[in-house]
């Protein structure tokens, strides 16, 4: 009866042991699947980070290229305007001297 009873409570204490361990193996494989569900939310975090970052770069780039190219067409636009005036002054300043020697020829064949 003594063997018995011991035989029942070695058994016993496997079977608790056995439940423990089995308790302890569900636990560490949710804690296997929660920080695997960490893990892939922080990748994709940082995925998107960097995407978010990527297209800010991006559009940064676009607004200075924008930006250079805006300033760039004004100055050209500014050189081709002064030298349309410069060429302006020079056409009203030749304009003004072939009509003085055509004046001045006209004068002087007229004195002749």
């Amino acid at each position: 009866m003594l063997m018995q009873r011991r035989m029942e409570s070695t058994l016993t204490a496997l079977l608790a042991a056995e439940a423990e361990a089995r308790e302890i193996i569900e636990k560490a494989e949710q804690e296997v699947r929660e920080a695997r569900e960490q893990s892939r939310k922080a990748v994709q975090d940082i995925v998107n980070e960097a995407k978010a970052k990527e297209e800010q770069e991006a559009t940064r780039i676009l607004e200075e290229a924008k930006n250079e190219a805006e300033k760039t067409r004004k100055a050209i636009l500014d050189d081709a305007e002064k030298e349309a005036q410069n060429w302006e002054i020079l056409y009203q300043k030749n304009r003004d001297e072939a009509m003085r020697f055509i004046f001045e020829s006209i004068n002087s064949a007229d004195l002749k």
